[in-house]
């Protein structure tokens, strides 16, 4: 199948093979969450969640950085993965913003070179972001 889409058969076959009806996106165009890489950010930088659906950012810090989030769509509910991993030199520290909830404290980023940290920050689809550590 050359396209996204095939028509031929007089019904939409999207590109993981599945048949769609009515108004269903396909498959292949929704999979996956995009990632953004920060390489560099300097000493602050905002991670804003995406104007629909979950997000994910790559930070490669080459200094000390302050991160910042921001956005969320009233009434859904979204995800942003946030991965970090420390320069060839290490010793970079990467600071959390005040506006997220964390179960007991805000995740700790090793400066060690090349440690790698990944965390989620969920948006409640209202008014507040929550963050855990999921690796690092």
């Amino acid at each position: 199948m050359s396209t996204l889409l095939d028509f031929s058969a007089g019904v939409a076959t999207g590109a993981g093979g599945n048949t769609l009806s009515g108004g269903q996106i396909v498959d292949a165009v929704t999979s996956g969450t995009p990632i953004l890489t920060k390489l560099n950010p300097g000493a602050s930088c905002n991670l804003a969640f995406a104007s629909y659906g979950n997000i994910g950012y790559r930070i490669l810090p080459d200094q000390d950085c302050a991160l910042s989030v921001s956005g969320g769509n009233v009434g859904e509910l979204q995800t942003m993965r946030v991965f970090t991993q420390q320069p060839y030199g290490g010793n970079c520290e990467i600071t959390w913003p005040d506006n997220v909830i964390w179960p007991e404290r805000a995740a700790f980023v090793d400066s060690r070179i090349g440690a790698i940290c990944c965390v989620e920050i969920m948006w409640d689809g209202a008014s507040r972001y929550y963050g855990r550590l999921i690796f690092g």
